[in-house]
C-alpha cells in the first residue's frame, strides 16, 4: 500500500485490519450482494444467518462472543490448574477429543463454503442457459407432444362433428329447406282430411234425416213444422256436402304424420344443427390456432445442442445441490459431537474442579468468571432487544416503499432468540412468507438488507451484480423505480444488456451519474473498460 506516493509498511501488513475499521466483515454482505443472494435470502434459515452475522456487527456482539471465548478459556486454565496427576488423564483425553472434533468441524464448515459458491454457480449456469433456452423458444419445444396431442384430439372431434352433421342431413334436415311447403303441405292435408270426414258424414246425416222425417210424420206433425223441419236438414246437409267438395291434393287419408314432421322432427333437427354447426366453428378456430402454436414450434434439432447444454446444466445443479446438502448434514453431525465433546471436556473440569478446589484464588477466577459470562449473555441480549426494535421499523418501511401495499403488512419483528423475521399481515394475525409470491418475499430480502444497511449508519457504497436476474417485470419495476435511486448515496450495479435493458435503462437514466462497459477480447484474453452503457 501506498501514502502520498510513498510505501507504507505498517499499513500493507495490517490492510486487512484497516479494512475492517470502517468496513466490518458482518455487515459488508449488506452493501456488497448480487440477485443469487438476494434469491437465497427470501429463504428461512439464510435470512436467520443473515440476520445474526449483521447485529453481532452492528452491535459488536463479536467482540462479546469473542470476551466470553476468552473467559472460557481463562476459566479453564485455572480450573485444570487444580486438577490432580491422577485426573489428569482422563481430562487430557476429553480435551483433545473436543479439539480433533472442533478441528473437524472447521474444516466441514471449508467444505459447505466451497459446495455453496458451487451450488450458487450452478445456479447461475442453469438459470443462463434456461434464459437462452426460452429466448430459443425451448418452452414451446417442451409442449409439442401436448401440441400435437391437442391437434390430433381436435381433428377427431371435429371429424366426429361432421358425422353428426352428416347423420342429420340423411334425415329431416333437407326439409328446413321448404319448410313454407311443408307448412302449406300440412294445411292441405288437415283440409282433405276435414273434407274426408264431412262426405262420410254426409251419408250418415242423410240416412238420420229420413228417419227422422218417418218419425215426424208417424207423430201426425204439421205441414208446416215439417216443411220448416226437411228445409233445415237439407240446407244443413247440403252445406257439409259443400265443404267437402275439395280438390285432392296429398291424397293423404290422415294429416297427423305430416303434422309431426312439421311440428315436432322439423324444429328438433333444426336445434341439433344449429349447436352442430356452432360446435363446429369453434373447433375449426381452435384447430387453426393449434396448427399455428405447432408451426411456431421450433425445430428439435435446431435446439438439440441447447438442450444438452440445459441438461447438462441442470444435472450439475442438482449434483451441486445435492453435495451442499451432504456437506451441510455432515456439519451438524459434528457440530452436535462438538457440542457433546464440549460438554463431556467441561464435565471433567468440573468433576475435577468440584473435587480437588483447593486454590482460594483460582477458585475466585472460575467464579468470577462465570458471573462475567452470565452478564456478557444478559448484555447480548439487551443490546439486541434494544436495537431489534429500530430494525424492525426500518425493514418495516423499505418493505412499504417497495411494496406499495399498505394492506399487505401492517408489522415486522425479528426474534430475539431465532433471529427470525415475523409478519403481520393487515387483519393482525401473523402472516407466513411462504403465503408471499416469490417476488414478493425476493423484495423482503431486499428490504431486510436496506434496513440493516441503514441501520449500520456507515456512509458506504452499495455494489449489486446481476439485480434483476431472479425477478419478474413488475418487481423489477419496483427495484428500478424504488430502490435503486435509494439504497445510498452511491449504488453501483453490475448488469448485464437482458437485465437492464433499454426501457430499464431509460427509467433510470436521469439518475446514472457514471456507465461504463466491459468488453471480453478472446484473442487478447483480457478485458477492456470502454465509458457508456451498451447502447451509448
Amino acid at each position: 500500500m501506498t501514502v502520498d506516493g510513498r510505501h507504507d509498511e505498517a499499513l500493507t501488513s495490517t490492510w486487512n485490519e484497516h479494512v475492517e475499521t470502517f468496513l466490518p466483515r458482518g455487515i459488508a454482505g449488506l452493501f456488497f450482494f448480487d440477485g443469487e443472494q438476494i434469491e437465497a435470502l427470501a429463504g428461512l434459515e439464510r435470512s436467520r444467518q443473515v440476520l445474526a452475522a449483521a447485529l453481532a456487527a452492528l452491535l459488536g456482539l463479536d467482540l462479546v462472543e469473542r470476551l466470553t471465548h476468552d473467559l472460557a478459556v481463562l476459566r479453564r486454565r485455572h480450573r485444570n490448574s487444580q486438577v490432580p496427576d491422577e485426573l489428569r488423564q482422563s481430562i487430557d483425553e476429553r480435551r483433545d477429543a473436543a479439539t480433533a472434533v472442533r478441528k473437524a468441524e472447521e474444516a466441514a464448515a471449508d467444505v459447505v463454503a466451497v459446495a455453496r459458491v458451487e451450488s450458487e454457480r450452478a445456479d447461475k449456469r442453469l438459470h443462463e442457459v434456461t434464459e437462452r433456452y426460452r429466448a430459443a423458444g425451448g418452452d414451446l419445444l417442451d409442449q409439442r407432444d401436448a401440441a400435437e396431442t391437442r391437434l390430433a384430439m381436435l381433428r377427431d372431434q371435429l371429424n366426429e362433428t361432421d358425422d353428426h352433421l352428416r347423420s342429420e342431413l340423411v334425415d329431416v334436415a333437407p326439409l328446413l329447406l321448404v319448410k313454407d311447403l311443408i307448412a302449406q303441405l300440412a294445411d292441405q292435408a288437415g283440409i282433405e282430411a276435414t273434407a274426408t270426414r264431412e262426405r262420410l258424414l254426409v251419408d250418415v246425416i242423410a240416412s238420420r234425416d229420413a228417419a227422422l222425417l218417418g218419425e215426424l210424420k208417424k207423430a201426425r206433425v204439421s205441414a208446416a213444422a215439417m216443411e220448416r223441419v226437411e228445409r233445415y236438414l237439407l240446407a244443413d246437409r247440403t252445406q257439409r256436402a259443400d265443404s267437402a267438395e275439395v280438390a285432392v291434393v296429398t291424397g293423404l287419408p290422415d294429416a297427423t304424420p305430416i303434422d309431426s314432421v312439421a311440428s315436432i322432427a322439423m324444429p328438433a333437427c333444426e336445434r341439433r344443427l344449429g349447436g352442430l354447426i356452432r360446435r363446429r366453428h369453434e373447433l375449426a378456430a381452435e384447430l387453426e390456432q393449434a396448427e399455428r402454436v405447432l408451426v411456431a414450434i421450433p425445430d428439435p434439432e435446431a435446439l438439440a445442442p441447447l438442450r444438452a447444454e440445459l441438461d447438462d446444466a441442470s444435472h450439475l445443479a442438482v449434483r451441486a445441490h445435492a453435495s451442499l446438502v451432504d456437506a451441510e448434514e455432515q456439519l451438524n453431525v459434528l457440530r452436535h459431537e462438538r457440542s457433546r465433546a464440549d460438554d463431556a471436556y467441561e464435565a471433567a473440569l468440573d468433576r475435577a474442579a468440584h473435587a480437588t478446589l483447593a486454590a482460594d484464588d483460582d477458585r475466585r477466577v472460575v467464579e468470577h468468571a462465570d458471573r462475567v459470562r452470565t452478564t456478557l449473555d444478559s448484555l447480548s441480549r439487551a443490546a439486541t432487544e434494544r436495537h431489534l426494535s429500530r430494525i424492525s421499523a426500518l425493514v418495516l418501511e423499505a418493505l412499504g416503499r417497495l411494496l406499495r401495499k399498505s394492506r399487505l403488512i401492517s408489522d415486522v419483528r425479528i426474534d430475539v432468540e431465532t433471529k427470525t423475521v415475523e409478519l403481520t399481515g393487515a387483519d393482525g394475525r401473523p402472516l407466513a412468507a411462504q403465503e408471499l409470491s416469490a417476488g414478493e418475499r425476493q423484495l423482503l430480502a431486499v428490504a431486510l438488507l436496506w434496513g440493516l444497511a441503514r441501520a449500520a449508519g456507515q456512509p458506504l457504497p452499495m455494489i449489486i451484480d446481476t439485480p434483476l436476474g431472479r425477478l419478474d417485470g413488475s418487481h423489477r419495476e419496483h427495484l428500478l423505480e424504488r430502490y435503486f435511486p435509494h439504497a445510498s448515496h452511491q449504488v453501483i450495479l453490475l448488469s448485464t444488456d437482458t437485465e437492464i435493458d433499454a426501457d430499464a435503462y431509460a427509467s433510470i437514466r436521469s439518475r446514472v451519474g457514471r456507465a461504463y462497459r466491459l468488453e471480453f477480447d478472446q484473442t487478447a484474453n483480457a478485458t477492456s473498460v470502454h465509458a457508456g452503457y451498451f447502447w451509448e
